[in-house]
This record gives C-alpha cells, sequence and structure tokens, in this order.
C-alpha cells in the first residue's frame, strides 16, 4: 500500500509538473497573443490617424480652392455689373440726347415701334385662339 501511495504520489507530482508546465505555456501563448492584439491596434491606430490627417488636408485644400474661386467668380461678376451698368447710363444718354436733338423723328420711331409690337401682340392672339 506505500507503494501505492508513493506511485500515486509521484504520479500526482509528475501530473502536477505538466499542468504547471501547461499553464505556463497557455500563459506564454496569451502573452504572446495579447502582444500581438496590442501591436495590431497601435498599427491600426497609427493608419487611422494618417488617415485623417490625410483627409483633412484635402478638405482644407479643396475648401481653399473653392474660396478662392468664389473670390474669382464674386469679382468677375462685379466687374460685368460695373460694365452694364456703364454701357446702359451711356445708352440712356445717347437717347436722352437724340430725343432732344430730334423731337420729330423720335415720336415718328415710337410710334412705328408701337405700331410693330401691336402687331405682334395681335397675332399672338389670333394665334392662340385657333
Amino acid at each position: 500500500m506505500a507503494d501505492t501511495i508513493e506511485k500515486g504520489t509521484v504520479e500526482g507530482a509528475e501530473t502536477a509538473r505538466e499542468d504547471a508546465e501547461g499553464v505556463v505555456s497557455a500563459r506564454d501563448r496569451f502573452k504572446k497573443l495579447s502582444q500581438d492584439v496590442q501591436d495590431r491596434y497601435q498599427q491600426v491606430s497609427e493608419d487611422v490617424r494618417r488617415g485623417a490627417e490625410r483627409a483633412s488636408h484635402e478638405i482644407r485644400r479643396g475648401t481653399e480652392r473653392a474660396r478662392e474661386r468664389y473670390g474669382e467668380v464674386a469679382e468677375s461678376a462685379r466687374e460685368r455689373y460695373t460694365q452694364v451698368r456703364e454701357k446702359s447710363g451711356e445708352l440712356s444718354r445717347d437717347v436722352t440726347h437724340y430725343v432732344r436733338d430730334n423731337p420729330g423723328r423720335s415720336v415718328l420711331i415710337a410710334a412705328g415701334v408701337g405700331f410693330l409690337v401691336g402687331l405682334l401682340v395681335r397675332r399672338g392672339r389670333s394665334e392662340d385662339e385657333i
């Protein structure tokens, strides 16, 4: 019976040692896996940070280009408006001078234009009625 107890004790010690080695091995594998996960997390975090920085840079560049283009278009519109305003003022002055210098012709021209507009309007109504 002492043999059996001693044999059981030896087997128990061997089993405990094997279990301890298994625990150490599992702990080492877990540490390695944990380190791999942390490394991958760091890499993904860095990739995301770089991607966000690039996107932010592109957005800033696009915004700046849009501002520049808006400024160019606005300036062009102001210039065109000024030109049209000046031309219409010149045309108005020219018509005023012509009417003052040629009142009879002006009345005849106005009557002729009115007659033509009347014909066009009447023709448009006749075609609508058909």
